[in-house]
């Protein structure tokens, strides 16, 4: 199963499709904002403008209610910020069906990397960086 056979919707752009991020390597996150990991938005939005990788947040409030808000304020907190311009998908929770298919994060900022055909690689924990996780893969 390919990432975006998931329904993934961004907040802004509507659901995901594959064609917009044709032959692009991903990397999907959980993301917060506030958790103590949320600075890695910096790394993200870096790696994002050098157009090698797309990154997709992916926020989620099951870890110590750290993403309260709604969709817009997660989004532009986001942007305000850290000057986040890749996607960000609505708030969706640990039963989705993404988090089924590739591993339910046991924290925030998990990553699942993604190759250019959109196949599930691997994923890594909060403490690895966005950096270090696309060189491991």
């Amino acid at each position: 199963m390919k990432l975006f056979d998931h329904h993934l919707e961004s907040i802004y752009e509507g659901l995901l499709h594959s064609d917009k991020f044709y032959r692009k390597k991903l990397i999907v996150f959980n993301s917060a904002s506030f958790c103590g990991y949320t600075e890695q938005l910096k790394q993200f939005q870096d790696i994002f403008e050098q157009n090698s990788v797309i990154p997709i947040a992916v926020p989620t409030n099951e870890f110590g209610g750290q993403e309260p808000g709604d969709d817009f304020e997660i989004a532009q907190y986001y942007q305000h910020n850290f000057g986040v311009t890749f996607p960000v998908t609505k708030k969706i929770d640990l039963n989705h069906d993404f988090f089924k298919s590739y591993g339910k994060p046991d924290w925030n900022f998990n990553k699942y990397v993604f190759n250019e055909d959109h196949k599930f690689i691997k994923r890594f924990g909060s403490d690895v960086t966005p950096l270090e996780a696309l060189r491991h893969d």
